[in-house]
C-alpha cells in the first residue's frame, strides 16, 4: 500500500475551521487547563495548551469562538485523542466531542457554516 492510500485512510470524517479563541479544558479532578483553539469540526477541536494530557482522559471544555462579529461560547463533554509536543509553544492536544446538549449543537452547527 503506497503511503498516498494510507493518508486517505486516515482522512478525518469532519471539515474542519481555523479557530482562535480562548479555551479551558476541565478535568474530572477539578484541575483546569488554559489554552487556546487552533481549528474546530462538528466531532471535535483542536487546542494549544501548556500542559500536556493523557490520551483518553475525559474532561469537558469550553471554548469561544467567532460568529457573526461576536465572540461564543460552546461547552462540551470530550476526550483526549492525541496530544503531541508542538515546539516551544507547549502541546496540541486534539479532543473529540462525547456530548453536546442540544444549544450547544446548535451553535456549532452555526460556527461550521
Amino acid at each position: 500500500m503506497s503511503s498516498n492510500n494510507v493518508m486517505k485512510t486516515e482522512t478525518r470524517n469532519f471539515t474542519r475551521k481555523v479557530v482562535h479563541g480562548h479555551a479551558a479544558v476541565i478535568l474530572q479532578n477539578g484541575a483546569v487547563l488554559r489554552g487556546r483553539t487552533k481549528d474546530l469540526s462538528l466531532g471535535g477541536v483542536s487546542l494549544q495548551l501548556t500542559d500536556q494530557l493523557a490520551l483518553g482522559v475525559s474532561c469537558n471544555v469550553i471554548f469561544e469562538a467567532p460568529l457573526n462579529g461576536n465572540m461564543v461560547k460552546v461547552s462540551a463533554t470530550a476526550k483526549a485523542i492525541y496530544c503531541i509536543l508542538s515546539g516551544t509553544d507547549g502541546f496540541r492536544v486534539g479532543l473529540q466531542f462525547v456530548h453536546l446538549d442540544a444549544a450547544n449543537n446548535k451553535t456549532l452547527a452555526e460556527l461550521m457554516l
